[in-house]
């Protein structure tokens, strides 16, 4: 069997174990409420749809359509439009399908009267499934493309590599959790057009992955800086420049403009949310104890800034357009960015994770590990925060007895700590690694 069969027959295999994991009516594996989360069904799907849910009335525009929805008439609402949705575009528009199929599918045509708690649970499961297929798509993708990525710097690691990513514990936890892999997959795709010359492919992917979660932006920043350095040199044409950003502009911005032009109000609420998030596993947390302090987002900004400009002017010191070190300086652009964020949900390791496995030092990837382990056991542990502080006051640490997973005294925010601090360290040894290179 051929490697890269091999390693899709796995992905497949992984992205099964994740969806088993998080069905939505399946006892918890384990007892262990963590494990089944999802994002895609209790963080988005429940609070609007679920008629009990306190927050509804907050989400909800108008009650147009929820109203006859709960009824038990087949409508769709449309996100942005007729509730909050804080996702960007692209999965906005795949949420619309998702929920309109699953409506339809349970409701039929002429509905089925007061909509029941059942019919409720079989919408939610069949919009899980259906997500959930979309991400094991995804997850094959972004083996491919990682695969693809690895060969070209060591056939024989490249393949271990992707295998080793794939039976990380946040990928097999955080893989059908939320819908990070399908912007990974669009990721690791444009650099690997960028790697064949196809500029305005790569651009386009990035813009579409930007569309997906705004954090790529820092590959698009890094490719572009790179391109820039080699124009000045004259090592690439004008025409290279312009045709990545073609493709990084009109896919990257066109999604937000049809979403500003469809729903103003939609629009605005996206941008406020994301603004006014309160510090979610960030690094500052240990030094900014009130997740709701402003200082975790000027720090935050300040940081990322800054790397930027290191990256900026290592990029245009070491400019290389098509070598293995323009992947290296992504690979930390985006680690960098999600690290130093003051949200860094557990998920979003899969951002940079495939990257990070490809190419940096064996010490880095043996680092990694380490923090993909106190990764995996945030959502782990998390519904037993209370136990866990039970456990520790046992011992005698002075640790309030409570359910508090998101504060600087629970044992959940020390494990995203001990994660934070060695993704820091991966991260300036990486860029070290590359300042003393000549």
């Amino acid at each position: 069997m051929k490697p890269y069969l091999a390693l899709l027959l796995l992905s497949t295999t992984i992205g099964a174990i994740s969806t088993y994991l998080h069905l939505p009516y399946n006892p918890p594996p384990l007892g262990n409420f963590g494990l089944m989360y999802t994002d895609i069904v209790f963080g988005v799907f429940y609070p609007r749809f679920a008629s009990t849910h306190e927050s509804q009335l907050k989400l909800w525009y108008s009650a147009d359509k929820l109203g006859p929805l709960l009824e038990g008439k087949p409508v769709c609402p449309a996100p942005y439009v007729d509730y909050m949705f804080e996702y960007p575009p692209l999965i906005g528009l795949l949420w619309y399908f998702t929920t309109c199929s699953s409506i339809s599918a349970v409701l039929g045509d002429s509905g089925i009267g007061p909509a029941t708690q059942s019919a409720l649970r079989r919408i939610a499961e069949l919009h899980y499934l259906l997500n959930a297929l979309l991400l094991t798509m995804s997850l094959l993708a972004s083996t491919y493309f990682m695969y693809r990525l690895g060969v070209a710097v060591d056939r024989e690691l490249g393949i271990a590599r992707t295998a080793m990513w794939l039976i990380l514990p946040s990928t097999v936890l955080y893989a059908i959790y939320n819908w990070d892999v399908i912007c990974v997959a669009l990721a690791l795709g444009a650099l690997i057009a960028f790697r064949r010359g196809r500029y305005f492919t790569s651009g386009a992917l990035l813009g579409l992955s930007i569309a997906t979660k705004l954090l790529t932006v820092s590959i698009a920043y890094t490719l572009f800086i790179s391109l820039l350095a080699m124009k000045f040199k004259k090592d690439v044409k004008l025409r290279v420049l312009i045709s990545f950003l073609a493709g990084l502009v009109l896919f990257g911005s066109v999604p937000y403009l049809a979403l500003l032009l469809l729903s103003p109000r939609g629009f605005l609420d996206f941008l406020v949310h994301h603004s006014t998030w309160y510090c979610e596993n960030c690094l500052y947390l240990v030094v900014v104890h009130d997740i709701g302090d402003q200082l975790h987002r000027f720090l935050a900004m300040t940081s990322i800034s800054t790397l930027a400009i290191a990256l900026a002017f290592v990029t245009i010191a070491k400019s290389c357009a098509n070598g293995v070190l323009i992947y290296r300086l992504s690979a930390i652009s985006i680690l960098g960015v999600v690290s130093l964020n003051y949200v860094f949900t557990p998920q979003m390791v899969l951002l940079f994770s495939p990257l990070v496995l490809i190419f940096f030092s064996k010490v880095s990837r043996v680092i990694y590990a380490v923090a993909d382990a106190m990764n995996f056991s945030i959502m782990f542990f998390f519904f037993s925060d209370a136990e866990l502080r039970y456990y520790f006051r046992k011992m005698g640490l002075p640790v309030e007895v409570t359910f508090s997973p998101w504060t600087i005294d629970s044992p959940i925010q020390w494990f995203a700590a001990v994660r934070n601090f060695l993704l820091i360290v991966i991260l300036l040894t990486e860029l070290l690694a590359i300042l003393r290179s000549r």
